[in-house]
């Protein structure tokens, strides 16, 4: 009743809500807007005293905590009346937070005393709610978790209350624990992120590993978090224990953003850092091993990028377990098995500092000794200044008193004996990447040869090249060739005085042919090889059994045409069955039966090279000459003919077996056999090449003009103008011209020149027409001389062909007159519009220009500037007696226009030049001598 009261006083809505509790007592809503008819009139109250901001508003807060004090107590009957209902309990745990936080934290840390608790408020309900008290708040959650137990909002309320109170260590986490075990799994995600938080802020050592030990089989995104923290506490072996599995595990992501390598790398570094703490509880050698080995299948090679790290932390490992033979041993093993040359450039680095630190160790150990021995002997004097030994260093030696002793000279001999086997250690891993290199493995060899002591010599590169032909497979050799590898173990084996071996090498590679090349050429250099080494013993029979069995044709090998399946490789057969078609080794075969062999031997040998096809034209050129030297001529021209039919026109092979045919038929018989040399030189011509031809009839020609008839020479001649390609039909019929002229007289050429300039190209022509009006200009034929100019000019672009017209206009002057100075200019204006429409380069024509010299230019230009100005007819006498009268400024004009590059002021001074010559030696009248003293010719 006083509650109602206490209610009613400041609230004048609670009447309404009592009479419909008392009618409907367990109606949770009615309870609720009774609650929330509290809330709406604490309000404005409020309001009112926050802004009167401390002015008399005492009454008003008296007002608030009664409200306040009301709500609560209204909270309180529901929940006695509904204590399963969640709602209420969630708004009536708030509330009670929310007055806990907005009072003085130090005051739920002081112990009131009896009396303090009875001066206080004489409302006792007053003392308790509004002030927070701790255990108020603690009972009302714990009556809550009565029926509450599995609502994971209430339980994270709760524990974020305890987790304020740093003093409640036990009662926080046992709540935690608690609730972790009334929650179902599904919502442990609710609770563990404020345990993590709250344990490692304010929980012991051990506790936190615990604690952090059950998270991360709740969640194991977090071991990496929990091996940081072992490492932290120093817990080095747990923490290795945690980051080995994160590493096992092929789902693991890291929260933090590690990938693989990163976390291989810190348990790398864990690991052999603290081998001591790490060994109970990682086999740290067998895991770096089994992520090492690809056949393993462990981490299926995902570390291989990191092979010389691995094999450096592994030693470290050892090193600093104080097991130092087994960590030369790892550092052995590293070497002897990484791939890659960055790798092995980082375990010998590592290597070779272990090992001077080691011999430093020892050095500084021996001065410590000889320390304490001076200290014994001089006890009274002073310390000797030196390294001092201590524990820390014996520890890392593992010295152990009378085991191992001081002994420098065998850490300096391991440090020097590793250096010198640097060269050898990298020939090494070049050979795993790739063990098919031969260039790598002919190094091996050098390096053991070129190597002192026992390590060295020849036996150790015997068996480096005999593991490197067992090794290298002819089809994927690179870097050289298969045959140099059992070449070089023969010599070996020769080098050695062991001749045996040598022989037993070319046996096991050629006779027993116990190496698969995948190429002829090579089995052809090993037979090549042995039969070079037995001239060099002076074995002549074992050289020519050799070289006999090497062309050998074998007994199942049906020799169709120049091929046959089994011995071509693109058709599947072995290499070794095309041996006998080797041309080296027939070289070397024939070279030896001219030198150790009878001429039938010899004979019979180059017979069957014929015959098989294997021949070359060199084969066959020296074949007839070794006829030719025993005196067998005529065998040795039906060597030349079988060669013939092996190598025949448009074969370019067939050319030097003529060319040397030939030239030896006409030593032989020179002019007794006429008609067989012409049967010869017909044969030849019937189908050689355009671009041969020419040399051919030259020669033809040249036997008929020694022992042949004329006329048959000069129809060779014209034969072969008529052969020869276009670029040399020029100097073809030239040379018919000339030795027609010479046989028969100048008129026999006139059909001669007509036909040679209708056959060759325009600028060949109009050469031709020049030596043709020079012929008839000779001969006293004006108007043939004309009419040829005429007929090459048709042919001639006064812009690129200035000579010929220069030429022309000489001759009109030397033997024409106006009629046909007139003519000539008329054809040169008809030919010049001819030429308009072309398009000429400037380099095509700068080389025509630059082809004259000065002097020439500057008389053409006069001549045509003349020409032109005098085409009426007054002023061309005047240009014919000497042109002397042209403008100069008209000749630099006309250089420009033609392109030429000439200086003006060189142009002058060769133009003033002309006409003072023109002056002094001819007529003062300007006849036509002063004409000819500037003829294009002289100049």
């Amino acid at each position: 009743m006083s509650s109602i009261a206490l209610i009613s006083t400041h609230n004048p809505e609670a009447i309404p809500y009592e009479e419909k509790l008392i009618a409907s007592p367990y109606d949770v809503q009615i309870w609720i807007d009774y609650i929330d008819s509290v809330e709406t009139a604490l309000e404005p109250l409020r309001e009112t005293v926050r802004k009167k901001k401390g002015h008399n508003d005492q009454a008003f807060k008296d007002t608030i905590e009664a409200l306040s004090i009301s709500r609560v107590i209204l909270y309180e009957r529901a929940l006695r009346l509904l204590p399963g209902s969640y709602k209420l309990w969630k708004a009536y745990l708030t509330i009670l937070m929310e007055g806990f936080k907005g009072t003085d934290e130090s005051y739920y840390f002081k112990v009131k005393t009896q009396q303090q608790m009875q001066e206080g408020n004489a409302n006792s309900i007053s003392s308790k709610y509004t002030t927070g008290n701790f255990t108020i708040l603690r009972s009302a959650f714990e009556r809550s978790l009565v029926r509450m137990n599995k609502y994971p909002r209430i339980w994270s309320l709760y524990l974020t209350f305890l987790a304020s109170f740093p003093t409640e260590i036990t009662l926080t986490r046992r709540t935690f624990d608690r609730a972790l075990q009334s929650l179902p799994v599904t919502q442990h995600d609710k609770v563990w992120p404020l345990y993590k938080e709250w344990v490692l802020k304010h929980g012991a050592d051990e506790t936190k590993v615990r604690v952090m030990r059950r998270y991360v089989v709740f969640d194991p995104a977090e071991k990496e978090e929990f091996s940081d923290l072992l490492h932290s506490l120093s817990r080095f072996g747990e923490a290795a224990s945690v980051l080995a599995e994160c590493v096992d595990d092929p789902a693991f992501i890291s929260p933090k953003g590690s990938s693989t390598h990163d976390l291989w790398i810190r348990l790398c570094d864990l690991c052999s850092k603290h081998p001591t703490e790490t060994k109970a509880h990682v086999d740290f050698e067998g895991i770096v091993r089994a992520g090492l080995d690809e056949r393993s299948g462990a981490y299926d090679g995902k570390f291989k990028e990191m092979e010389g790290t691995l094999w450096c932390k592994l030693a470290d490992y050892y090193t600093r377990s104080g097991d130092f033979e087994r960590a030369r041993g790892v550092y052995e093993e590293g070497l002897e098995k990484v791939g890659r040359v960055k790798d092995f450039g980082t375990i010998f680095d590592a290597y070779s500092r272990f090992e001077e630190n080691c011999l430093e160790a020892k050095v500084a150990m021996g001065d410590d000794e000889s320390d304490d021995s001076d200290d014994d002997s001089d006890g009274e004097e002073g310390k000797v200044e030196g390294v001092e030994m201590t524990d820390e260093l014996k520890e890392l030696l593992n010295i152990q008193q009378g085991k191992d002793g001081n002994d420098v000279e065998l850490a300096l001999a391991r440090a020097e004996y590793l250096m010198e086997r640097r060269p050898l250690l990298l020939n090494g891993v070049l050979l795993r990447q790739n063990p098919h290199n031969v260039g790598e493995w002919m190094k091996r060899r050098d390096l053991f040869l070129n190597m002192e002591g026992d390590a060295g010599g020849h036996l150790p590169a015997i068996n480096a090249l005999e593991d490197g032909v067992k090794t290298v497979e002819g089809r994927k050799a690179v870097n050289g060739f298969p045959s140099e590898m059992w070449v070089a173990l023969a010599n070996l084996y020769e080098e050695s005085k062991d001749i045996e071996g040598a022989r037993r090498t070319y046996r096991r590679v050629c006779t027993g042919r116990e190496y698969n090349f995948s190429d002829l050429d090579d089995l052809a250099k090993c037979y090549c090889s042995w039969v070079e080494m037995e001239l060099r013993l002076e074995d002549w029979e074992g050289a020519m059994d050799a070289a006999k069995e090497s062309v050998a044709v074998p007994a199942d090998y049906g020799f169709q045409g120049q091929q046959r399946a089994g011995g071509n490789k693109k058709k599947g057969g072995q290499v070794q069955r095309g041996l006998h078609r080797s041309v080296r080794l027939w070289n070397l075969y024939l070279d030896l039966e001219e030198s150790l062999g009878t001429f039938e031997s010899t004979k019979s040998a180059y017979l069957k090279c014929v015959e098989l096809g294997v021949s070359t034209p060199q084969i066959v050129l020296n074949y007839a000459a070794f006829l030719e030297e025993h005196k067998y001529f005529e065998e040795a021209f039906a060597a030349f003919e079988k060669g013939l039919g092996l190598f025949y026109f448009p074969q370019k092979h067939a050319k030097p077996i003529w060319i040397k045919y030939l030239e030896r038929f006409h030593e032989r018989y020179k002019g007794t056999k006429v008609e067989r040399s012409r049967e010869l030189y017909e044969r030849c011509l019937e189908k050689c090449p355009p671009e041969d031809t020419s040399e051919f009839m030259m020669q033809y020609a040249k036997f008929e003009e020694d022992y042949g008839l004329a006329k048959r020479a000069l129809s060779v001649y014209e034969r072969c103008a008529v052969a020869v390609p276009e670029e040399e039909k020029l100097k073809a019929y030239q040379l018919y011209i000339a030795k027609t002229e010479t046989f028969y007289g100048a008129t026999r050429t006139r059909p001669i020149f007509e036909a040679a300039i209708a056959a060759c190209a325009d600028a060949d022509s109009v050469k031709l027409c020049l030596q043709y009006s020079d012929l008839e200009k000779s001969l006293g034929e004006i108007d043939r001389a004309r009419a040829a100019l005429k007929y090459g000019a048709q042919m001639c672009d006064p812009a690129r062909d200035p000579v010929f017209w220069t030429r022309w206009h000489d001759f009109e002057v030397s033997f024409g007159n106006e009629e046909t100075f007139r003519d000539m200019l008329r054809i040169k204006r008809s030919v010049q519009a001819a030429f308009s429409t072309v398009n000429y380069n400037a380099e095509q024509m700068d080389g025509q220009v630059k082809n004259l010299t000065d002097a020439e230019a500057v008389a053409m230009i006069e001549r045509e500037e003349g020409l032109a100005e005098g085409e009426g007819g007054s002023r061309v006498s005047g240009f014919v007696s000497g042109g002397a009268s042209a403008p100069v400024a008209a000749g630099k004009r006309k250089a420009s226009e033609m392109g030429a590059n000439n200086d003006i002021a060189a142009l002058e001074r060769q133009a003033q030049k002309i006409r003072e010559a023109q002056n002094q030696e001819g007529d003062p009248e300007g006849g036509e001598g002063g004409d000819e003293e500037i003829d294009i010719d002289d100049l």
